[in-house]
């Protein structure tokens, strides 16, 4: 299995010549998601894909699988979210036109050919769109303080000072 961060691909012949390439990763590799994940040493598995339509037009298929430990909005622990990507990518020679966007297939997004695509940026924006904007649990305490008190609501003050 390749390691993600050395793997970086010239993406027209990747999909011309239908190869494939997989692995898995730690998932603290993703710099982008640091900041919304807890520590847990978790790793996701992936896999890209190249292919060509009828009409020769070059695509990447990413998946990318397995569960994150995200940071809960409210309570700031950790809350598990399980994660499964099925995403394709057109791939947009230099120079051609971009698919019109209200005619095309709305489970296809293009993106530009590169030489010298790195498969860790693909991966990691699949998996950033994928997630929510603010996770959270159904159902959560208030973050506690170090002496074991919770935090008091904003609110709570402002009432307090609307009664004197």
């Amino acid at each position: 299995m390749a390691q993600i961060s050395d793997t970086f691909i010239n993406s027209l012949e990747f999909a011309r010549e239908k190869r494939r390439s997989a692995g898995s990763f730690p998932v603290f590799s993703l710099s982008r998601l640091a900041d919304m994940l807890v520590e847990d040493g978790s790793s996701l598995s992936w896999q890209v894909t190249g292919e060509c339509d009828a009409d020769l037009k070059p695509y990447l298929l990413i998946e990318v699988a397995g569960e994150l430990q995200l940071k809960c909005q409210r309570c700031l622990q950790a809350l598990a979210y399980r994660l499964k990507i099925n995403s394709c990518l057109q791939l947009v020679p230099e120079g051609a036109a971009w698919p019109d966007e209200d005619l095309e297939d709305d489970r296809i997004d293009p993106i530009a050919a590169s030489d010298n695509q790195s498969v860790l940026a693909l991966v990691e924006d699949e998996v950033l769109l994928a997630l929510p904007i603010a996770p959270r649990h159904q159902s959560c305490e208030l973050p506690a303080y170090d002496d074991g008190s919770t935090l008091a609501s904003p609110f709570a003050k402002l009432a307090k000072l609307k009664k004197h």
